[in-house]
């Protein structure tokens, strides 16, 4: 049976090694009782490094017809005529990120930029900030995933490759401490399910929804 809670990909080795320092450190602590005050210290740090590299197991809500929210967070701006949804991220949000729709991998963009801060009266995190972009074709159309990293994030990564089939729900990356997830598709083809302020769950919410299914 798989674990409710897993490491995101790529930071099992640094988990391992933090937990291992940890039981060391309770071990050497009792023959020189002057590193305990070291406990605490390294407790807390092991205890957010696995808060904020979670990766919970999650059931899909598969929907060729729909697409599904790519990240956990809240809707921060709908754009209806360029079909853009724009999800803002916590710094408790999960940050393993799920692809919205199923198809195959196109392009991969990485953009060098700036690192404003994800706040309600800044934009110019949005517009200007470092980001990777991943377009996703199937039958409906194109898609595209927009990774924007932060003030604090200073990468953003990629589980997927050119060329590759993917599913709706798979994790598709990572993107750290606090940022923004776009999503683009054919505006036209889709009718928005959420609403500004929304709070969705990645690979699980439902954000727009094909209008013709006839």
């Amino acid at each position: 049976m798989a674990p409710i809670v897993s490491i995101a990909p790529g930071h099992e080795n640094v988990t391992l090694a933090l937990i291992t320092l940890f039981l060391v450190l309770v071990f050497y602590s009792l023959v020189f009782p002057s590193l305990i005050f070291l406990l605490p210290i390294l407790f807390l740090g092991l205890c957010g490094h696995l808060f904020f590299f979670r990766d919970p197991n999650r059931k899909i809500n598969f929907d060729h017809h729909s697409i599904l929210a790519p990240a956990d967070g809240k809707i921060y701006e709908i754009d209806t005529s360029k079909g853009i949804i724009r999800i803002r991220m916590s710094l408790f949000d999960v940050h393993v990120t799920r692809n919205p729709v199923s198809g195959t991998i196109t392009d991969i963009n990485k953009q060098e930029g700036k690192h404003w801060p994800f706040v309600s009266f800044i934009r110019r995190g949005t517009d200007e900030n470092a980001r990777q972009t991943i377009q996703i074709v199937n039958s409906i159309g194109e898609f595209l995933v927009v990774q924007i990293v932060g003030i604090v994030a200073r990468r953003c990564t990629s589980y997927l490759s050119l060329g590759d089939q993917i599913q709706q729900g798979e994790r598709l990356g990572m993107i750290y401490y606090g940022s923004e997830v776009d999503v683009h598709f054919p505006p036209k083809k889709f009718e928005i399910l959420v609403q500004k302020k929304s709070k969705v769950i990645a690979g699980q919410s439902p954000i727009a929804r094909l209008k013709d299914l006839t």
